[in-house]
């Protein structure tokens, strides 16, 4: 058995049911988790990290995906044939093509579940004792997809991510709460009414659920109260588990070292934030902008020594002027040009309206670096106010400015939010931590 392993048995030895766990690891518990992709977006990295802290722990845990963008990453693809190949490009296509049509942007993404693929054939569903689910938007799974998943009679654990799964399609409301009822009248759909498309998605999936063995995860503490009102998923058994981070990894550096790798100055102030589109609004990115520009005006002393680092593609430089110098450090290819970003930060700013649990939040905070971020969805299961960063009131950008300030001012004082920042994520978040909360929750399900 593993050393991972052998650390889970040490803290499950403590508990009252610790024999019924040893059996599960000794007996290998067979775990296939299934997600949309490998490595695009923040679902499908986490999706790979909670199966690798699985793993640490014992489990057999593998990863199922439509499509595989990156040859090292640890996960089997399920088009690997021709003919499989063909059917993704015409799935995807459709899904997209129906996005594009029938939705409106400004609300955020909205999926259709009406392009799938049959899974329940594939050898690690077959030999699986329990089928994990993730992101399986993108036409991978469609409401019949579930139905064949239901004949199985495998209890089924999902990781959501986000709302969808509980929704007429939204993958988070913005605020409308039609999904406590039976949706109608969707503000994300061009084509709103009493019997539009979210309403005939809402119901096929409570025909769907029925049949399954569902059991739910959240990442965040939120997303787990949304699910419990939720008049889709109410019913079923709900836990909250985070998403782990390698700590590893994600760690605290020099900073100068981490600046000189950037090419920038280890002598200034660095206020660093990911790029993210003005088209939709859930990601806040209006009141960044205005809450920099406040942070500028408001506060002068600091205008000459703080600069703004941006990561991730920039399609228009002139949309993120927000009067102080800025540095756009474009897509970052590898993991540990990414650290080097956060560590050449003084701080993170999170400008999310609504959001699970950021990957990036906790990146940041794992290298020791304070956020400042609006008090929304799982942004406080992160951030400790005043301790390792600040939370801002939703929606006032000088509410965030004046959160940026503050940290900058206490971390010129003392590294104890440097240091607080870096002790949240190993207190809570390492893959031993997580993959133990996994544990146990799988060997309730089995029982």
């Amino acid at each position: 058995m593993s050393k991972g392993s052998n650390l889970i048995l040490q803290k499950i030895k403590s508990d009252n049911n610790w024999e019924r766990s040893i059996f599960l690891l000794e007996n290998k518990l067979k775990v296939v988790h299934i997600s949309s992709t490998d490595v695009l977006g923040g679902a499908a990295i986490a999706c790979l990290n909670i199966s690798s802290s699985l793993s640490s722990a014992g489990i057999d845990s593998v990863v199922l995906v439509q499509k595989k963008y990156k040859e090292m990453s640890n996960s089997t693809e399920f088009s690997d044939t021709f003919f499989k190949k063909i059917t993704f490009f015409i799935r995807f296509f459709c899904d997209y093509l129906s996005i594009y049509l029938l939705t409106v942007k400004r609300r955020g993404r909205f999926s259709f579940p009406y392009f799938g693929t049959e899974i329940t054939g594939h050898p690690l569903v077959k030999q699986a004792d329990i089928i994990h689910l993730h992101w399986i938007n993108g036409g991978f799974f469609s409401l019949k997809t579930f139905g064949k998943l239901a004949k199985l009679n495998k209890p089924v654990v999902w990781t959501l991510h986000d709302m969808w799964a509980f929704t007429g399609g939204c993958h988070y409301s913005g605020g409308c709460r039609n999904y406590l009822a039976g949706c109608g009248n969707c503000p994300a759909l061009k084509f709103p009414g009493r019997k539009d498309m979210s309403v005939k998605i809402f119901n096929g999936k409570e025909r769907s659920y029925k049949r399954l063995k569902l059991n739910m995860v959240t990442c965040s503490n939120w997303l787990a109260g949304e699910v419990k009102s939720s008049f889709l998923l109410k019913d079923c058994r709900v836990k909250a588990i985070p998403n782990p981070i390698d700590t590893n990894v994600f760690k605290p550096m020099n900073k100068s070292s981490a600046a000189a790798e950037l090419s920038l100055s280890p002598d200034k102030t660095y206020i660093l934030f990911g790029t993210m589109t003005l088209k939709e609004e859930r990601k806040g990115f209006l009141f960044l902008r205005e809450g920099l520009r406040i942070l500028y005006r408001k506060y002068p002393e600091i205008r000459e020594s703080t600069e703004i680092l941006v990561f991730g593609a920039v399609h228009n430089e002139q949309d993120f002027d927000m009067h102080f110098k800025t540095h756009f450090l474009g897509r970052i290819a590898g993991t540990g040009k990414l650290v080097c970003c956060y560590n050449a930060a003084d701080v993170f700013v999170a400008p999310s309206l609504e959001d699970n649990l950021p990957n990036t939040v906790m990146e940041s905070l794992s290298c020791g670096v304070p956020v400042a971020a609006f008090n929304i969805g799982g942004m406080s299961d992160m951030i400790d106010h005043k301790k390792n960063g600040y939370l801002a009131e939703p929606k006032s950008a000088e509410s965030l400015a004046d959160g940026v300030f503050w940290i900058l001012n206490k971390i010129k004082e003392s590294n104890e939010l440097k240091i607080e920042s870096r002790r949240k994520v190993t207190d809570n978040f390492t893959p031993e931590i997580v993959g133990k909360k996994y544990l146990e929750f799988y060997e309730k399900i089995l029982q």
